[in-house]
């Protein structure tokens, strides 16, 4: 047997039509009991070793942002430490004589 594919279904090619819808039996099957553990996720109940494990978790976290927050608090004072401080401005002098700032346009 030969079937010919035909942009035009209908006429005489193309695909085969399914002899009937694909839906569900008139006998379904009855499902089988889930297991426990499929209980347990369903439900989103904890052990109490991953509720333990939670907590130790978030006190590592904890304790890392801790760490990378004083490293980064270090480096910056280290930065401000070896960074040279600013020369003075030269348009603004204080003169001696009354103790007054005196500003010069340049």
């Amino acid at each position: 047997m030969r079937i010919l594919l035909d942009p035009l279904p209908g006429e005489g090619g193309g695909a085969p039509a399914p002899s009937s819808p694909s839906g569900p039996s008139n006998n379904p099957t009855p499902l089988p009991a889930p297991p426990p553990a499929a209980t347990t996720v369903l439900q989103g109940t904890k052990s109490e070793r991953e509720l333990q494990l939670e907590e130790e978790n978030k006190k590592l976290l904890a304790d890392k942002k801790r760490v990378e927050v004083h490293a980064a608090e270090l480096e910056d004072e280290n930065h401000r430490l070896k960074t040279p401080p600013a020369d003075p401005d030269p348009a603004v002098e204080q003169t001696e004589e009354d103790g007054t700032w005196r500003v010069f346009d340049v």
